[in-house]
């Protein structure tokens, strides 16, 4: 489990950590749903790769593949030339699991 001090540092192993953190930040956003969807099919995808098919999803500034062996995440902004970047099930996962504790538990401070 990533924690909120490690947070930045995750990011920074690469360019699927930083576009996963991305994401997260500009398209889920604090959608529950969207959040628990992704986290379905991550756990889905995990159980049973071989039966199971690859799960899309576009939002406004990035277009996500979960597939089998990895999530690819193509950004939909800026340079028309930029590749998809790849990042591990297991990695994305945590990102998954990090930013759901994140945005239930800044529903329940004092200031939202």
């Amino acid at each position: 489990m990533i924690h909120e001090h490690e947070w930045q540092q995750w990011q920074q192993q690469g360019a699927g950590y930083a576009a996963t953190a991305a994401f997260l930040l500009l398209d889920v956003q604090t959608n529950l749903t969207m959040l628990a969807t992704l986290q379905t099919t991550l756990d889905k995808i995990r159980e049973n790769p071989a039966d199971t098919e690859a799960y899309a999803i576009s939002g406004n500034s990035y277009f996500v593949q979960l597939q089998p062996q990895q999530v690819l995440i193509e950004e939909l902004y800026g340079d028309d030339d930029a590749e998809p970047v790849s990042i591990s099930l297991d990695a994305f996962g945590e990102a998954l699991g990090y930013w759901h504790d994140r945005i239930t538990a800044d529903s329940h401070s004092p200031e939202s």
